[in-house]
């Protein structure tokens, strides 16, 4: 039994480094971590404690004290646990390394499969993660290796020698977070069947997952091959291949932790190293389940500490005992959405954060308040000028309704912005503005300071819907260079760019509207970098209004036009993932994404809101979690997707002993939606409705009656709504009891054997309950994880977890023996069956009739609550016979004839 309270220890940050600090250990920590409702955004994390402060140790506020100026609000606090069999660490110096000597069960004579679990500080990082190679003696076996920007690299050799040795590079990077725990995976099929080879790069989250993730596509070479077994040792963490195979850069050693390694030929498994069971902590070697003895050299170590909150302390109460002989600091570290929630006003528009981001040599955004006689410049010092007779309404006018107001010129007027005297505009530089609602024709122009004194006119035309370029010089020479149609004249915001580039006696130029190049050409004479911007307003005598805002002048290094129009725009069709990630790289807040951003939901555009809920808009649109990372002061964006179909990070039999305190499902109301519209901001929406069945908006006992769900959403087009709708009925649609809470005591014997995978499971991990008693239903339940509170103290280790029905969220998943198999229409038992019979005709009154095909079994089906495996289905049409094996699931009884056949678990399509 784990002694109380667990080795624990607590570390404030200061001087460059973690220094560890004196908690009261009769003072309990509880830490509180997740979701609190039914929304996709976390709550803060807290904790309490007590420190001792007997000597002024951590008296903030008295100058005497050793840390007075050292710490105070907001000083990084760092709370972690020793507990469970360790992990293998790798520190960034000393040389780390884990090996084992050659012994024949290491050879690989077939395909070769190689899996890694591991967690590397930086995926930038070129890492060796498991390796036999010795090129000095020519034994090159196999690397399996991290090269540039996260990208997976297998090297092999057939012969052992380095001028035989082959390698192949994954497609696409490793879709994960830095300090992230996955598990790796590469395969390499030595005779694909058509004359050569093909590897294979894949992920997942423990080493014995059923669902492997591809990373990229199968990379395939002429050729068929074979993997070399000489004497080599097998490596974790290092190789003495200095290189990677492509030559393009130094190979350097895995930084941060190993928690397994596994080597196949074919099928058959040859290494299988698990330090969690198979180590002791600080050990110096360990020996694996196969007798192989692995030796730790260097600064490499097992360890078993588990970090379980870093965060912030944003107050140091100090507190004095009335006896004068004791005194202590209780603080409340906090997670960092409590500092980044507090106080905060909308975000700027997102094209005047990218514009701002983008470093150009001048910007006038021109949305200064409605009392303003000029535009203030983003840099510099000269103000854009109105010059008219009549007063242009500052403030008034809209580019779009997610953009800052800006000058509404609704008189006659002209507007000039000064250019600055620039080197970075000397020989290559562009002119952007932005505009909406153009009304009457418009001049527009850009003066070279040059001895030319050339002057780029461009002249708008709503009546004939053109735009034209004109070259202007006072000494001759120029003329019109193009008019292009440009759908410009209406209530959209606009983008025109002038860019030209001179050398040689030429300058080069082009247009952009909206970020697409409509012309282009070469003129005579250098072109002079800008003396001034200007717009001339009602050229015809008259003029009616335009919204003018984000004039920006840029150098050589000016972004793409499209990237500027799309900010302008407000990002629209960006996905949630790369939003989330991009907003928080603009507001310089550290944020992880877990999951592949292409593979989460296209938002509509990006409207003006807080910094934590510009962000709880991309998760709320694709039901990801917002969340902060345990492990260090960052957010976590954990992607719709990652949800989907995962193997149980923890599973717990509840006849084991192992639930402690009140263990109690819930069967209620609160869950269940049957009537679903989403409704996309801004456009149109989409209602999906059960209309039949248990859970349907039918009265009972037909169905359970409306439960209405509505709401909005940022989404790129109205189409979504449709999967939208759909997806969130099917989760609403749960209708077994529910298990809210679910505690384990680590204090138990029982408990403490799981320690490694409870101390793992985290917010958007999956547990599954087994063995529940038969009043609770048949079979495993799967529980979504929403948060959980840790109570450590010397009397008590108790984790809670908050949890909502996991089973919506096994999604069907192409070739799998399981999740791989549609559900049938519609069909029912011909005739009544007894509790044994193995044998019986099923009706399909619709639809297709189910498949024969013999590699398609076993398909395990349910009928009312009974799991049986289909072995086998004869007969091409119905009724058809079906041959099964009965009571899979424990349940013992006779079904009536009609009763519904159904798959067990059917494919679901996901969203």
């Amino acid at each position: 039994m784990v002694s109380l309270p667990p080795p624990r220890t607590t570390e404030l940050h200061y001087d460059g480094a973690w220094n560890p600090v004196r908690v009261r250990e009769s003072t309990p920590v509880e830490i509180t971590r997740g979701l609190a409702g039914k929304g996709t955004r976390a709550e803060p994390a807290v904790t309490e404690m007590t420190l001792g402060n007997r000597h002024g140790e951590v008296s903030a506020h008295d100058p005497t004290s050793a840390l007075y100026g050292k710490i105070g609000r907001n000083t990084p606090l760092r709370f972690s646990v020793d507990a469970g069999g360790p992990h293998l660490n790798f520190p960034t110096s000393g040389s780390p390394l884990v090996s084992t000597p050659d012994h024949a069960s290491l050879g690989v004579a077939g395909d070769l499969d190689v899996r890694i679990d591991v967690a590397p500080n930086s995926w930038a990082d070129t890492a060796a993660l498991v390796s036999r190679h010795r090129f000095t003696a020519s034994q090159v076996h196999f690397v399996l290796l991290v090269g540039q920007n996260g990208v997976l690299q297998l090297l092999w050799s057939p012969t052992g020698t380095t001028g035989a040795q082959r390698y192949v590079t994954a497609t696409a990077p490793v879709p994960c977070y830095d300090g992230q725990r996955v598990v790796l995976r590469a395969t390499l099929d030595i005779n694909n069947g058509s004359g050569g080879c093909t590897a294979r790069f894949s992920y997942a989250r423990t080493l014995d997952s059923a669902l492997w993730l591809p990373i990229g596509d199968p990379v395939t070479q002429v050729g068929t091959t074979s993997v070399f077994d000489g004497t080599a040792p097998l490596d974790l963490g290092d190789s003495d291949l200095s290189v990677t195979p492509d030559g393009l850069t130094g190979l350097g050693r895995v930084q941060g932790r190993i928690h397994g390694a596994q080597v196949y030929d074919g099928t058959t498994l040859k290494v299988d190293v698990r330090p969690e069971t198979q180590a002791a902590p600080g050990a110096a070697r360990f020996t694996d389940d196969a007798g192989r003895v692995w030796t730790l050299t260097g600064s490499a170590a097992l360890t078993n500490r588990h970090i379980r909150l870093e965060g912030e302390v944003p107050a140091w109460p100090p507190e004095r005992h009335l006896s004068g002989n004791d005194s202590t600091v209780t603080i409340a570290p906090a997670g960092i959405m409590r500092r980044l929630g507090i106080g905060k006003r909308p975000l700027d528009s997102a094209i005047r954060r990218y514009l701002t981001a983008a470093g150009p040599v001048e910007c006038w955004p021109l949305t200064d308040g409605a009392e303003a006689t000029s535009g203030a410049p983003l840099i510099g010092t000269a103000p854009v000028q109105v010059l008219s007779s009549s007063r242009p309404a500052w403030a008034g006018g809209e580019l779009a309704d997610w953009v800052e107001p800006v000058l509404n010129v609704n008189v006659l007027a002209k507007v000039v912005a000064p250019a600055p005297s620039s080197a970075l505009m000397a020989t290559d530089w562009s002119v952007d503005w932005s505009f909406s609602q153009l009304e009457s024709v418009l001049l527009a122009s850009v003066w070279e300071r040059s001895s030319s004194g050339r002057t780029w006119n461009l002249t708008f035309d709503p009546a004939l819907g053109t735009v034209e370029l004109v070259s202007y010089i006072p000494t001759g020479g120029g003329g019109s260079l193009g008019t292009v149609n440009a759908a410009v004249y209406d209530d959209r915001p606009h983008h025109i760019r002038l860019r030209t580039s001179s050398g040689g006696g030429t300058a080069s130029w082009w247009l952009y509207i909206d970020g697409v190049q409509v012309l282009t050409g070469v003129e005579l004479l250098d072109a002079g970098p800008p003396m001034s911007v200007e717009w001339v307003c009602g050229l015809t005598g008259s003029f009616t209004s335009m919204a003018l805002g984000y004039v920006t002048l840029w150098g050589p290094s000016a972004p793409a036009a499209a990237d500027v129009y799309q900010a302008l725009s407000g990002h629209p069709g960006e996905t949630a993932g790369a939003r989330v990630s991009r907003v928080a790289a603009e507001q310089g807040v550290p944020l992880s994404l877990d999951g592949e951003a292409a593979l989460t939901t296209p938002l509509g555009v990006q409207k003006q809101e807080v910094f934590l809920d510009t962000l709880e808009v991309g998760s709320k649109a694709d039901m990801g979690l917002l969340l902060e990372r345990r492990d260090t002061r960052a957010l976590l964006y954990r992607a719709r997707h990652t949800l989907y179909s995962q193997a149980p990070i923890l599973t717990l039999d509840v006849t084991d002993g192992v639930i402690a305190g009140e263990f109690r499902p819930v069967d209620d109301d609160r869950l269940p939606r049957n009537k679903v519209t989403a409704r996309r901001a801004g456009g149109s929406e989409h209602t999906a409705v059960e209309t039949t069945g248990r859970l349907s908006v039918q009265d009972p006992p037909l169905g359970i009656g409306e439960y209405e769900e509505s709401d909005t959403y940022s989404l790129a087009a109205d189409e979504q709504t449709i999967g939208q709708a759909w997806w969130r009925l099917h989760v609403g649609l749960h209708g077994g009891l529910r298990y809210p809470r679910v505690t384990v005591d680590l204090a138990n014997p029982r408990g403490y054997a799981l320690a490694n995978a409870i101390l793992a499971a985290d917010i958007g991990d999956l547990l599954r309950l087994q063995n529940l008693p038969r009043e609770y239903g048949h079979g495993h339940v799967d529980l979504l994880i929403r948060g959980y509170t840790e109570k450590i103290s010397d009397k008590r280790w108790q984790i809670t977890f908050t949890c909502d029905p996991g089973g919506p969220w096994a999604v069907g998943i192409y070739d799998d023996p399981v999740r791989g198999k549609c559900d049938a229409a519609y069909s029912q038992l011909t005739s009544g069956i007894t509790a044994t019979a193995t044998s019986f005709s099923v009706t399909t009154t619709a639809g297709l009739p189910w498949i024969t095909s013999a590699g398609e079994f076993p398909i395990d089906i349910t009928i009312g609550g009974e799991e049986m495996r289909a072995t086998g289905i004869t007969g091409a049409a119905s009724p058809q016979t079906f041959n099964v094996v009965r009571s899979t699931n424990g349940v013992v009884k006779s079904h009536a004839a009609a009763a519904p056949v159904t798959v067990a678990r059917p494919a679901v399509y996901a969203l």
